[in-house]
């Protein structure tokens, strides 16, 4: 069985209740079928109440948030009532493993953590130096009959993963803005593209070989930055869900002073450019957590296209806070980054939605 994830994974922590946000309220917190039926079985007070508060249906349980949209078990000091009685092995699965994220693909497994959690952005942007993977190995779970290295391996997916770090190479090639880079990237996608949709592993892995030099060499994609080509993508974004009523908003406001926003840009960029390696581990956060799809999809551009597009517009919404304070913090970026994470990641509609619209 291997294992891979960020270097930074194992630094993680829940900082439970000095965190400035909470991840136990604004969604739906559902409980899984064994969690549930420990819930059920419950004793004491707390069990009472356990029961209490669970909704349940043929297809799935979950808690009743309250009209605040918390969790009933979530406390005035924002730490959870089930682990204080009982322990954090009476968490549902959600619970323990939020905000980390995973992807099986056979014997092989990713994992991630998410930025719709300040403490994820805060250990991803203090960084300076490149964002790193480790891989991990366990042999003995290999051996176990009901293991996943019993199922059968796509023959693309060595390909795509060795495609996948070049794409990395890109996006961390600091010699080159990071508007380069997008560029570079995008441009690298399509000629990808043609490999997968064609099945052709020994094109891919040529292509994956060739490296990002020859990429970033190239004058291409100016599009992606052109007014009328922003406009559209924003207004594909203004229409998606929100978690609390506010994205069309932000997003209306950015339409309205696009012009301007485009310009200013520019110049924030140039004036926090000590500071563009927050938006490389943006992109190669994006990279890692939605390239693979393609191997389910069968297309690689709309992953790619989706890092591009997620970096612009929290670009925009970041150039926006800079132009009405004039400073740009480190709790600014969390903010934003944590924003865009919530209100687009975690909604499988609104991914579904941007999906289609990248094709």
């Amino acid at each position: 069985m291997r294992l891979r994830r960020p270097d930074f994974y194992r630094d993680f922590s829940c900082i439970g209740g000095a965190c400035g946000d909470t991840c136990c309220a604004g969604w739906e917190i559902e409980i899984d079928g064994e969690t549930a039926e420990k819930y059920r079985s419950a004793g004491g007070k707390i069990g009472e109440r356990l029961r209490a508060e669970m909704e349940n249906d043929e297809e799935e349980s979950c808690f009743r948030l309250t009209e605040e949209r918390r969790c009933p078990f979530l406390n005035g000091d924002n730490l959870c009532e089930i682990i204080i009685a009982l322990g954090e092995e009476w968490l549902c699965d959600i619970c323990r493993e939020h905000p980390r994220f995973y992807q099986w693909f056979g014997d092989y497994t990713e994992a991630g953590l998410g930025l719709c959690c300040e403490e994820v952005c805060r250990l991803l942007f203090r960084r300076k130096e490149p964002l790193r993977f480790e891989m991990l190995y366990d042999e003995e779970e290999d051996r176990e009959d009901d293991s996943p290295g019993e199922l059968e391996e796509d023959f693309l997916l060595e390909p795509l993963l060795k495609a996948r770090e070049t794409a990395f190479a890109i996006a961390q090639s600091r010699n080159c803005s990071m508007d380069q880079r997008i560029r570079a990237l995008l441009a690298w996608a399509e000629e990808l593209d043609a490999h997968l949709q064609a099945e052709d592993a020994e094109g891919i892995e040529a292509l994956a070989g060739e490296g990002s030099i020859r990429w970033l060499r190239r004058q291409c994609c100016e599009k992606y930055f052109e007014e009328a080509e922003v406009r559209k993508l924003l207004e594909q974004y203004r229409v998606l869900e929100s978690l609390d009523g506010t994205w069309g908003g932000r997003m209306e406001k950015l339409l309205k002073r696009l012009p301007e926003l485009l310009e200013a840009r520019r110049d924030f960029l140039a004036e926090y450019r000590e500071r563009e390696c927050e938006y490389e581990h943006l992109a190669v956060y994006f990279l890692y957590r939605y390239f693979m799809e393609a191997l389910f999809d069968g297309c690689v551009l709309p992953p790619v296209r989706f890092a591009a597009a997620s970096l612009l517009v929290i670009q925009l919404l970041d150039t926006e806070i800079w132009l009405e304070r004039g400073d740009y913090t480190e709790a600014d970026r969390i903010f934003t980054a944590k924003l865009y994470s919530k209100e687009i990641e975690y909604c499988p509609e609104n991914m579904e939605m941007l999906h289609d619209f990248l094709m």
